[in-house]
């Protein structure tokens, strides 16, 4: 959208509902506010003692300035709506950012969510979200996703949060699930079940073993290795291929191979026909550091194999919602057998409502080769395939999840992974991760970055696959993504007018980067955290939403990290 078009859209609401104005300088935050629920006043002080802890350095606890970056030399401003203090960024979906202390405010006198809601938890970041008697902790770096039309109430303990309320889909927007009617959803939903199916049985690809850089596609191609041909052999691979690769990191590979053969040898792991790999035990962390230790791994071995573990058990169990499916969909007669056959666990408390799968099956081909094996009849195996594939909520991204009902469901970044590669995910909700346990989706998906080093640094240094990218901007698939600087700084790389610039974003602004704009975050200045929303998510889409674009003749990325970090630097000495 140009800006004669994006201006035209922000002059209709503008005469439509008058429900713009510009926002108030820095001293609104000082001000009084009172709820209206409780009739309690706030000041900005108490908002400080009551919602952050006391080594509290700073998360921006008010959007101080919001616009539009746009292709044009111009960017616009983006207006605060007088109700809620609420920003639009999207005016087709009416989706709306509330941050910091106005979403404290807002939250504690709602009771009632009438739209789709995400209340997202930064770092230094608390809260309980109530619902029907029950008290769910939000650890920082968690989402709430919230279901239109439903009771419940978010508390804020500390910190400011951030809400996303997105009140419509896209006409052309069809959600992610088995049940949707482009095939090519369907078939992404099939093909989720198999990557997730290794993922919440604790099993793992020996990729991770190997440092980030030696997993990155771009090097891996320099040196004549496709990725994805390879799969879950990476390591064997490099290997093979030592000679061609640096000594650094033929050292590194060398050890890695190394201590997968060791691993191996000692029956610490076990491998499926397909490449992924399992712990043996899944003892908690203190046993399992004893275990290595006894086995003979050194305190570096045990460091590096500790994270993956800790991963691949975290993920194991809170998927314990993909093992399970409602026992009146089975005869008590055919339950009985699969628990006789180790196909189902027979020790669980609630098993008056739930049968629990001892293994997620990555496709109907593997459950009926188990059934078959234990000797169950055809028709036997047609009623649990068909009940199975009814209720198996496996090809859902739910790593991270910490609590789902009808209505709601709750993530946590920091137990998240990659479904694909098994690698940590800066995305705590996305298009493909369920948000009830009747299978809804969302429409807005949002990414964390973050890092606690106060100095510049690349953005290389955190996402190796940050490029110069656009999202598409046609009529039937188009896609906004907004940033939210939450803490720190950020230089963009833009392009406008076909020239490159380096556009900053400082602590407490918001940008929206509309759809075909060509953007990169080049570098940022810790203590960072920047807050990503994508309008819509779009993952069941596949990847064609996010295009590398062809660089302009003056784009020169050393001159451009060049000037980011003087912009940056300068920020650091004012700061």
């Amino acid at each position: 959208m140009n800006i004669n078009g994006i201006k035209s859209t922000i002059d209709n609401i503008n005469l439509k509902g008058n429900c713009f104005f510009h926002k108030k300088n820095n001293a609104n935050i000082d001000n009084h506010y009172s709820n209206s629920k409780n009739h309690r006043v706030y000041s900005s002080e108490n908002i400080r003692a009551n919602y952050a802890p006391v080594s509290f350095k700073g998360n921006a606890p008010r959007i101080k300035n919001a616009y539009i970056i746009t292709g044009e030399q111009e960017d616009l401003p983006l207006l605060v709506t007088k109700k809620n203090e609420s920003y639009v960024i999207d005016f087709d979906s009416q989706t709306e950012i509330i941050y910091g202390i106005d979403a404290v405010k807002y939250l504690d006198g709602a009771n009632y969510f009438h739209y789709d809601t995400q209340v997202i938890f930064p770092k230094k970041a608390e809260g309980v979200l109530h619902i029907k008697g029950q008290d769910i902790p939000l650890a920082e770096n968690s989402a709430v996703m919230i279901n239109a039309d439903t009771n419940a109430n978010v508390e804020v303990k500390k910190g400011f949060p951030m809400m996303i309320i997105s009140k419509k889909d896209y006409d052309w927007y069809e959600r992610y699930g088995k049940n949707a009617q482009d095939i090519n959803i369907r078939n992404k939903f099939l093909e989720l079940m198999y990557y997730n199916s290794h993922l919440y049985n604790g099993e793992f690809t020996p990729n991770v073993l190997l440092p980030e850089k030696l997993r990155d596609e771009a090097f891996l191609k320099s040196i004549s290795i496709d990725k994805w041909a390879v799969r879950n052999n990476l390591v064997n691979e490099l290997y093979s291929r030592k000679e061609v690769l640096s000594q650094e990191d033929r050292d590194v590979v060398e050890q890695t191979k190394k201590l997968l053969d060791k691993l191996f040898e000692k029956q610490i792991i076990t491998q499926k026909d397909d490449g992924y790999v399992r712990f043996s035990v899944m003892y908690n962390k203190d046993y399992m550091r004893k275990y290595l230790q006894d086995n003979g791994f050194s305190e570096e071995e045990i460091n590096l194999l500790l994270p993956i573990y800790d991963q691949a058990r975290q993920v194991h169990m809170d998927a314990k919602f993909s093992h399970r499916n409602p026992v009146k969909d089975y005869s008590s007669e055919l339950v009985e057998k699969m628990k006789e056959k180790g196909i189902l666990y027979s020790n669980k408390k609630d098993s008056d409502k739930w049968i629990y799968w001892r293994e997620c099956f990555g496709n109907e081909e593997s459950l009926r080769k188990r059934l078959s094996q234990d000797g169950f009849t055809a028709e036997e195996q047609e009623q649990v395939v068909r009940n199975w594939h009814s209720a198996n909520n496996t090809g859902f991204d739910i790593s991270g999840l910490k609590f789902i009902d009808e209505n709601v469901a709750v993530y946590n970044l920091n137990d998240k992974l990659n479904n694909w590669t098994h690698e940590k995910t800066n995305w705590v909700t996305n298009s493909t991760a369920i948000a009830s346990t009747e299978g809804k989706t969302p429409f807005i998906g949002v990414s964390m970055v973050q890092t606690d080093e106060n100095r510049p640094i690349k953005m290389s240094e955190l996402r190796r696959e940050e490029k110069l990218h656009a999202h598409p901007n046609l009529e039937e698939k188009r896609q906004t993504e907004i940033y939210v600087i939450t803490s720190g700084a950020a230089a963009l790389n833009v392009v406008k007018e076909g020239k490159s610039c380096v556009k900053i974003l400082k602590e407490g602004e918001l940008a929206v980067v509309g759809p075909g704009v060509a953007h990169c975050v080049n570098s940022i200045l810790g203590e960072y955290e920047h807050i990503v929303a994508q309008v819509p998510s779009a993952f069941q889409y596949g990847f064609s939403f996010k295009s590398i674009v062809d660089t302009p003749e003056d784009y020169n990325e050393e001159i451009l990290q060049k000037k980011a970090f003087e912009e940056l630097m300068k920020i650091s000495n004012n700061g």
